[in-house]
């Protein structure tokens, strides 16, 4: 494989929002690249619109458990539309029907690749821009969908670190 290998790290961020006419404050699980937010590879700001991931510690057991192992490749991605696209993100409601951001996810012995990310609801995964949308509040950046490359190796000790860290 001739792509640049990139570094995954998990943790926390804090977005606001407004709701009822006050502003609020929210902690969720983050996707760091290379030390850059997933959210700032994609060109969009954290809101409760993508708040939610299969990362979170926090869940039920069962759900913490299934996000760990279709992350790792041990089991199918589950995703409501079929597709086998492992979520990214998703509505702070947990309906991904409200829109996710997913990928594909490919492993070979020594990498693992999330390819197509980008957008996805119940027409599917979105190839790109739509044409009439406004460029500066697209999901997508210019490019899109993205492709990213980590060490194999890295990425299962990222994740069996992040899913130790349970909260009591």
């Amino acid at each position: 494989m001739t792509a640049t290998v990139q570094r995954l790290r998990i943790g926390r961020t804090v977005f606001a929002y407004a709701a009822d006419g006050a502003e609020h404050r929210a902690e969720a699980a983050e996707i760091f690249i290379d030390e850059r937010p997933l959210a700032h590879w994609l060109g969009i700001a954290r809101d409760l619109g993508n708040a939610d991931t299969d990362l979170d510690t926090r869940a039920p057991p069962a759900l913490a458990e299934r996000g760990r192992a279709a992350f790792l490749g041990l089991q199918p991605a589950h995703n409501p539309f079929g597709s086998g696209r492992l979520v990214l993100y998703r509505c702070h409601c947990g309906s991904d029907y409200c829109g996710t951001i997913s990928c594909l996810l490919d492993l070979d012995d020594d990498h693992v690749v999330w390819r197509q990310v980008t957008r996805e609801d119940d027409n599917g995964p979105m190839p790109g821009a739509d044409p009439g949308e406004n460029a500066g509040s697209s999901w997508l950046p210019p490019g899109a969908p993205l492709r990213f490359v980590f060490d194999r190796r890295q990425y299962r000790r990222e994740l069996e670190r992040h899913f130790q860290q349970r909260p009591d």
